[in-house]
């Protein structure tokens, strides 16, 4: 396939190449008149204009083609890399191997033809391409291919097996054996994206026909980590394996758009697939038993942790009234539906899992006055999901297995909005967001314990903004929002949020400017429930009777400055400041008595940077740029034993991360010509981790490369 896109781009370019040739011919023939040639015209000019009918006024004055502008630009040269231990954390999104680089553009402007043509190339996995043609607005043509490899890291299984107690056998142990097969480094991924999309309009008719293509990729290897484990039985094993990677998306889309007077109709229709071509996952599993000792399930090689296939089409029609006037509305329809296409072979029935999804959406927008402006939305959204009542195993001792039954929602969200600018520096706009959520859950036993939903969930938001211009070059912004929610749906979630929000710019003579903004919000949540297990034999789980609280507060602080001391040098500060905190109850334990701490997770995150640009003479140029990222975080559980001796020591030394990230580079250019520049550019990219070394690494590039435009 991507050998198919690409001879589709050499064609298309070549295509171009012989239209520009074609234009090129055509317009010498049409090169400016000789001296005097106005004259001669002049003598052949009737005295009166009703004279003259159509073809004699294009005789006497012949239309000249219209100016075109055409810019080419290209580089070439070679990039050199060293790394030091492991360079994967340091340089995250970087294909670690020295090559030659390249890139070229090309832009043509004319009055009918517009082409632009763009590309660069590091390395096989790490490249863009776009190519953009316009004739004339009638046929609109879109090429993009685009990689980028990025390298990733495993994690470490614990290190030494343990024993604890068993729940089929009284006082007998159970074994838990760690297997490290892979190693922490090593993995990377490459994504790649193509895009191909055709616009036509029908000459003189309202009427465009769409296409469009799109194609994602992700090749590669990262680690996987599963377990065979259970309360019951003598051995349970924990695995981090390799695993290879090769998944692929088609998306494909058709549809049309058409001006109908005051109307305007627009239908897409789009097709997507998901397909996972890196083979089906098979390890041996141990057989188990439930507490009572009986089999449930045989041992044997068995599939695990699938990828499965999967396909969505949906339709959509819209309309909307001309985008002009006091009143604009625009509605739309979508129904879609995305099926489950899984290829197990151990079981049978998880491929007639669906999912119908209807969404219906309305606007409205109305400008009684300059001042004001009044902005209604809708949208409703309905998921329906099908799951099969009862799906199979070979493994299993009872067949078939009754499956949970799936959950469907609705969904109705409204937004309203007033937008009002008593002055022509200040500008105040107030939104209000609301959410009702409907679940269609089936009550039987376990349902609220398994998933602690409500049937019904209403969210509330209200958001005022103020934006001020008091001086010229000054730019305020003050923002707050409230948000409630009355039945959370998860324990991370909050039952209220506060926001706020103050941004400024400021921009002094063109010499010195700055940006500063300063964002902070508390999230609040007291009303999370738990379960814990009640009985062993049979197994059997009840609330806990106590609920659990949670708080969450971000801050984050930015600040940027610049400045030029000189007309040849500018130099740019930044900093950056995030710090997340949240302090929440945490169960410990799923047994009878529920044994909670008071635990604290902190992120506090530093940035620095400073970048300089010095012009030596017109041909010669430096810039320099250093940045520093010092990031800490840390979960820090109440120092508590429990019943059984078990406690939260050594839990934070666990969990304690302080890293540094350190970036420098270098560039100089020298002009040799007007048109030919030689750059050299040095990079420096360090990553250093206080508690663990393990993926500690540094990477230095060279690069050397020579650009020509004209």
């Amino acid at each position: 396939m991507i050998n198919l896109f690409r001879s589709t781009c050499l064609l298309a370019a070549t295509f171009v190449s012989l239209h520009l040739a074609g234009i090129d011919v055509l317009a010498s023939e049409y090169a400016d008149l000789p001296v005097g040639a106005e004259d001669t015209l002049a003598e052949d000019i009737p005295e009166t204009v009703e004279e003259l009918d159509e073809a004699q006024l294009q005789e006497a004055f012949p239309a000249r083609p219209a100016e075109t502008h055409t810019v080419v630009e290209g580089h070439t040269g070679y990039r050199f890399l060293t790394i030091d231990n492991y360079g994967g954390r340091a340089a995250k999104y970087n294909y670690l191997h020295s090559g030659m680089i390249g890139g070229a553009s090309y832009n043509r402007l004319g009055q009918d033809l517009k082409l632009s043509l763009d590309g660069t190339y590091l390395n096989d996995n790490d490249y863009f391409g776009d190519l953009n043609f316009d004739y004339a607005g009638d046929y609109r043509f879109h090429l993009r291919t685009e990689s980028l490899f990025h390298n990733t890291t495993g994690e470490n299984l614990f290190s030494n097996p343990f024993q604890i107690g068993r729940a089929d056998v009284p006082g007998a142990l159970a074994d838990y054996i760690p297997h490290q097969n892979a190693p922490l480094t090593g993995f990377g991924v490459r994504t790649e994206q193509d895009t191909a999309s055709l616009r036509y309009k029908i000459h003189d008719f309202p009427l465009h026909v769409n296409v469009g293509y799109w194609r994602m990729v992700k090749e590669g290897t990262g680690q996987i980590r599963f377990a065979d484990i259970a309360f019951e039985g003598a051995e349970n094993n924990f695995f981090a394996v390799a695993r290879p990677i090769n998944r692929e998306t088609h998306e494909g889309k058709i549809g049309f758009d058409t001006h109908l007077g005051p109307i305007d109709i627009i239908y897409n229709f789009q097709i997507r697939q998901f397909t996972n071509s890196a083979g089906q996952l098979r390890d041996v599993y141990a057989g188990r038993s439930d507490i009572l000792g009986v089999t449930v399930r045989n041992g044997g090689l068995q599939e695990h942790n699938e990828e499965p296939d999967s396909r969505y089409m949906v339709h959509t029609v819209k309309l909307h009234t001309s985008l002009a006037g006091g009143l604009v509305g625009a509605a739309s329809y979508t129904y879609g539906k995305r099926d489950n296409l899984s290829r197990l072979n151990d079981t049978a029935g998880a491929d007639r899992t669906s999912a119908r999804l209807d969404n219906v959406a309305g606007d409205l927008v109305y400008t009684p006055v300059q001042e004001l402006s009044l902005g209604l939305k809708y949208r409703r959204q309905e998921v329906d999901n099908n799951n099969p009542t009862t799906i199979s195993n070979i493994f299993f001792i009872e067949n078939p297995v009754s499956v949970r039954p799936s959950i469907g929602t609705e969904k109705d969200l409204i937004l309203a909005s007033v937008l009002y600018r008593p002055t022509s520096v200040v500008t105040i706009k107030g939104e209000y967001k609301g959410e009702f959520l409907h679940r269609d859950l089936t009550h039987f036993s376990e349902e609220t314990l398994n998933w602690y939903l409500n049937e019904n969930e209403e969210t509330h938001k209200g958001t005022v903004s103020i934006i001020a211009r008091p001086v010229r070059g000054l730019r305020m912004t003050a923002r707050y929002g409230y948000t409630s929610i009355d039945h959370p749906s998860y324990g991370s979630s909050f039952a209220r949020k506060h926001e706020g929000e103050l941004t400024s710019s400021y921009i002094v003579s063109g010499k010195t400017g700055f940006t500063a903004s300063y964002r902070n919000s508390r999230e609040e949540n007291d009303e999370i429930r738990r379960r814990i297990i009640s009985s062993l034999s049979p197994l059997s789980y009840s609330l806990f009777p106590t609920l659990l609280a949670r708080e969450k507060s971000t801050h984050n602080l930015t600040g940027s400055i610049w400045f030029k001391p000189s007309q040849k040098l500018t130099i740019t500060a930044n900093y950056g400041y995030l710090q997340y905190d949240t302090d929440q109850v945490v169960m410990f334990q799923i047994s009878s008595d529920g044994n909670l701490a008071a635990s604290d997770y902190k992120a506090v995150s530093h940035l620095y940077s400073l970048s300089s640009t010095y012009q030596f003479t017109e041909k010669a140029d430096v810039s320099l740029t250093l940045q520093e990222v010092h990031s800490l975080s840390e979960f820090r559980p109440e120092n508590k034993t429990f019943s059984g001796g078990s406690s939260t020591s050594g839990i934070s030394e666990l969990s304690h991360s302080k890293t540094f990230e350190t970036s420098f580079s270098a560039r100089g250019n020298y002009r040799v010509t007007k048109n030919l520049v030689c750059s050299l550019e040095y990079m420096l990219q360090d990553y250093y981790d206080k508690f663990n070394s393990t993926f500690d690494g540094t990477v230095h590039s060279v690069t050397a490369y020579v650009s020509a435009k004209w």
